[in-house]
């Protein structure tokens, strides 16, 4: 990063609104100004206040926290890699992306190509870019283009895919995509173009406003990183969200919420930027050919013994 241009700095981990995705919190109180706090499930929202404040490219390596599920790929804390990269969007990101992680294989291996389970995988670029909505109606036969929510349901249901009552019709294609796409990427892939609506702090593309600016590259079923091109209009920006706040109340507890704050610096001009993540506890698991983020991490988290 530092090649590249990139100064490292340090956000706040104590948040009084959490945000930059979609996850649930970990909550806790100060008692001294007795106020609710929240630990950070990203860094976001606080590194683009900095590109508001003139700084161009930086980068954040550090803890975040998020009171969700366990698997193989998920652990409740973890460590995250965040930039932000003024006047560049997500096409220029690929190239770095690319860059960046062939030259960490090489450095590491003498060579772009590694093993991992038994199968090879090569990162010499340039990779294969694919539409997420291509790439959902290539594995599990659906347009999630042409669908409602109700049928997106239905639609899940048949697949097999563990669904509820309060998930969007995003979330549905997330969990879709899931199950039936992942398990078919073994080469590093860009996952390019998501709908409209389905990352609230990306941009949409110049040439198709239904598509967003957004990557997400999946390494051996992996999803190991995540970027996009940052919406920088803060009308468009309250507007979104407000709709994940009326989610919110209406039972998506992941929902992102609405933050006056960093609104009011999007009012004072943020200039185009491209903005990426990654989960570092995953990329170490790629490498060392580990199957589980428990397998990386000195002390994950684990379930008590009983006395």
């Amino acid at each position: 990063m530092e090649k590249e241009g990139f100064l490292e700095v340090e956000t706040p981990i104590l948040q009084p609104i959490y945000g930059g995705t979609e996850a649930k919190p970990f909550k806790t109180h100060l008692n001294s100004m007795d106020m609710d706090l929240y630990l950070r499930i990203a860094p976001e929202l606080y590194l683009k206040r900095l590109i508001v404040g003139g700084f161009e490219k930086i980068y954040e390596i550090g803890k975040c926290f998020r009171n969700e599920g366990m698997d193989r790929s998920h652990n409740p804390d973890f460590t995250e890699m965040e930039f932000y990269w003024a006047y560049a969007d997500y096409k220029e990101m690929m190239k770095l992306i690319e860059r960046m992680m062939a030259t960490i294989v090489k450095n590491l291996f003498g060579t772009t190509k590694i093993e991992y389970e038994d199968k090879g995988v090569d990162f010499k670029a340039p990779w294969e870019r694919i539409e997420y909505t291509a790439l959902i109606r290539k594995f599990a036969k659906v347009d999630i283009d042409e669908m409602n929510r109700e049928a997106l349901f239905s639609e899940a249901k048949k697949l097999g895919v563990a669904v509820d009552n309060n998930m969007t019709k995003f979330q549905l294609a997330d969990v879709i995509y899931k199950k039936t796409c992942l398990p078919n990427l073994w080469q590093p892939t860009f996952i390019i173009h998501h709908p409209e609506g389905s990352i609230p702090l990306a941009k949409q593309t110049e040439d198709n406003p239904e598509k967003l600016g957004t990557i997400q590259v999946v390494v051996a079923g992996l999803e190991i990183i995540k970027a996009y091109s940052e919406l920088n209009d803060p009308l468009k920006q309250y507007e979104n969200f407000k709709k994940q706040e009326k989610l919110f109340v209406e039972g998506v507890e992941e929902a992102q919420r609405m933050d006056q704050d960093y609104i009011e610096a999007l009012e004072y001009g943020m200039p185009p930027t491209a903005g990426f993540g990654m989960g570092i506890d995953r990329l170490v698991t790629l490498l060392t050919n580990s199957h589980s983020l428990r397998e990386v991490i000195l002390f994950p988290t684990m379930r008590a013994k009983e006395n």
